[in-house]
């Protein structure tokens, strides 16, 4: 008897290009059998008929409370989402890091994290924005923490707003990859209303490196003076340059992200960056549904979405053997939707965008189960 059988599901599952009506069946927290018809006895037998199942989504970018005052309670809000792993984006730092792995640890939700250059990371907002000056970066902590703990921990992160580095300008992005690189760590960078040319900013970053905020449209951007994909850009990501799109509140303008999408410029990575500032608020990031109907709307095609929140993050995090796929033998982390048409507000950043620009959806990508090592964690009332 298999603990649970999912039946006449639409399966996409990019990692093993199988896409197709399949039945799945899950025992002892992994899946066993991914066929067209599978005709046995389960605890729990899930009809998905004329539903999408996917792999379990994986946020690379969100900020998880306790580890920021203003993160979002986790595992409620991404087990509703269809999310199994979620990745903390620096919220913490070398002098205040450790004080949360115990509950890092005993969540059911997978949680990963980057450690931010800032010794005690978002710990001063929002009275304070955080200090990147990297005469204070402590080199000799932060290499601990990443000795003691290299499997929760994925690199280092800095946000490189010019409201944030000030007259600091690059320096504390040119100190942060020479860190990356002495102690073999990849980084992780917020670009919104960078102090200087992106070109130069994309000049820094390695292979592997992630730019986030792709489409923010505040300061300088991907796209160059003819409204297309910049020449920097399409070089970075030759490069091996990660490309994200983590949208919260103020990172996202439909004036980069639509010509960028058109010319098929598509993110490696989505995300949310989500926080308390934007957890289920319109127009924002709102959750990992939202951002997959937005992007749908924008014009990505399903299939790519799903590879961009499942396999991708998940080979990038090291972690394709236990996460982002449906592959026999590795833990069943499931998520179930339903595209439903609907009238939707998508709305342009409401921040420091004069044209708080809004445009219309007429479907959404609503999550109707959430299957995390096996475990029914979250199941829609009318499902």
């Amino acid at each position: 008897m298999y603990q649970v059988l999912i039946k006449n599901g639409n399966v996409t599952d990019p990692a093993n290009n199988l896409r197709g009506v399949f039945d799945i069946a899950v025992n002892d927290g992994k899946i066993v059998e991914v066929k067209n018809e599978i005709n046995a006895e389960a605890t729990n037998i899930i009809d998905a008929s004329g539903c999408i199942v996917t792999p379990g989504l994986i946020d690379h970018h969100a900020h998880v409370y306790p580890l920021a005052k203003i993160g979002i309670p986790a595992e409620s809000v991404c087990f509703s989402s269809g999310v199994t792993t979620v990745v903390d984006a620096g919220s913490t730092g070398c002098k205040n890091f450790e004080k949360y792995i115990y509950f890092i640890k005993q969540n059911k939700l997978t949680i990963k994290a980057y450690l931010n250059v800032c010794s005690i990371g978002l710990e001063s907002l929002p009275q304070e924005l955080e200090d990147v000056n990297p005469k204070n970066f402590d080199e000799g902590e932060i290499r601990e923490i990443f000795e003691e703990h290299g499997e929760t921990l994925l690199g280092l992160k800095l946000r490189t707003s010019k409201e944030i580095v000030k007259d600091l300008g690059y320096e504390p992005l040119r100190k942060t990859v020479e860190l990356g690189e002495k102690l073999g760590l990849s980084i992780m960078v917020h670009c919104t209303n960078p102090p200087a040319e992106m070109s130069e900013l994309l000049s820094y970053l390695r292979k592997g490196d992630v730019l986030t905020h792709m489409y923010m449209n505040k300061g300088s951007t991907i796209l160059d003076e003819n409204n297309h994909v910049s020449k920097a850009a399409h070089e970075a990501r030759k490069h091996g340059v990660i490309f994200e799109a983590a949208d919260a509140r103020a990172h996202f303008g439909f004036s980069t992200a639509e010509p960028a999408i058109k010319e098929g410029f598509y993110p490696d990575i989505l995300a949310t960056d989500l926080t308390k500032l934007s957890m289920y608020l319109r127009p924002t990031a709102f959750s990992m549904a939202n951002q997959i109907s937005k992007y749908s709307m924008l014009g990505i095609p399903e299939e790519k979405l799903f590879e961009i929140c499942t396999i991708n993050p998940a080979k990038h995090m090291g972690i394709s053997e236990k996460a982002g796929s449906l592959t026999i033998g590795h833990p069943a982390d499931i998520a179930i939707f339903r595209r439903e048409n609907l009238e939707i507000n998508f709305g342009d950043r409401p921040y420091f965008d004069s044209s708080a620009k809004i445009k219309k959806g007429s479907f959404v990508y609503r999550p109707i189960l959430t299957i995390k090592n096996g475990e029914i964690v979250f199941r829609d009332i009318s499902f």
